[in-house]
């Protein structure tokens, strides 16, 4: 990452595959009360990352729509 450019990176076109493994290794569940505070984060935050990729692939889906369209 650069950090004088605040522009993010784009994401690589994501795969269904990717994101159902993703989805798969970190379900989203309700917390388990036997894990410590630290532990329900810690899968809080992955699960965030798997939520994120979501909608960023939705957003893709919908970028590659709209420039079919666009293009017809």
């Amino acid at each position: 990452m650069n950090y004088n450019n605040p522009e993010p990176l784009p994401f690589p076109v994501l795969s269904n595959e990717l994101i159902n493994a993703l989805d798969s290794h970190f379900p989203q569940r309700h917390p388990d009360l036997s894990l410590s505070d630290r532990e329900v984060w810690f899968k809080a935050g992955q699960r965030a990352v798997v939520d994120y990729l979501i909608e960023q692939q939705a957003r893709q889906k919908e970028t590659m729509l709209t420039e079919n369209i666009l293009e017809n």
